[in-house]
């Protein structure tokens, strides 16, 4: 018998309390380029979105058995960077039904320029800000990920979340070739 885990269990169901607040289907997309903020108004607020090359010495950062970090073309690499108001007092002030729409945003974005790309892998690492803000964000963003990954599927991608070597929390959206199912 399967059994879902206990984190597929909480994000499925934080999802849940968010759904109607995201609106995912009818979210606009923000284009993105790498290595250039993006910034849009989102509920009053302003947020910045930006997707950056990230060199072969982050490799590191993969644990064995997620993804398969020798197979992966670092010149295809990027990380997935955002930023709401320049504050983090304002993010953690924030709650959750409007940051849940303003990552179905970036989310959407996200998986725009996925499709139009085709990157090898894009991750979400934790740069600044308090653990409990990054949190907070990653959870809501994995999430949406999460319960739309058949859309995922569809374009040749699998999400999951996991830690990095450091011990930090991330979330990789990797092509489904380039992942290890042992």
């Amino acid at each position: 018998m399967y059994s879902m885990s206990t984190h597929i269990i909480k994000y499925t169901e934080l999802y849940k309390k968010l759904e109607e607040s995201i609106d995912f289907e009818n979210a606009p997309s923000i284009p993105l380029k790498v290595n250039t903020i993006s910034r849009t108004e989102i509920e009053g607020f302003d947020v910045g979105i930006q997707i950056e090359r990230y060199t072969e010495e982050y490799k590191v950062y993969f644990r064995p058995k997620s993804i398969l970090a020798n197979n992966f073309n670092h010149n295809a690499y990027y990380n997935l960077g955002f930023d709401v108001d320049d504050s983090t007092t304002q993010v953690t002030k924030t709650n959750y039904k409007t940051l849940s729409k303003i990552l179905g945003i970036i989310v959407k974005s996200t998986l725009e320029w996925i499709k139009q790309n085709k990157p090898d892998v894009v991750t979400m690492i934790p740069e600044g800000g308090s653990d409990k803000e990054f949190e907070k964000k990653l959870s809501i963003y994995y999430s949406i990920l999460y319960n739309n990954k058949d859309l995922l599927s569809s374009i040749g991608y699998i999400v999951d979340k996991g830690k990095t070597t450091t011990g930090k929390s991330m979330v990789y959206i990797a092509r489904k070739d380039l992942w290890n199912n042992k």
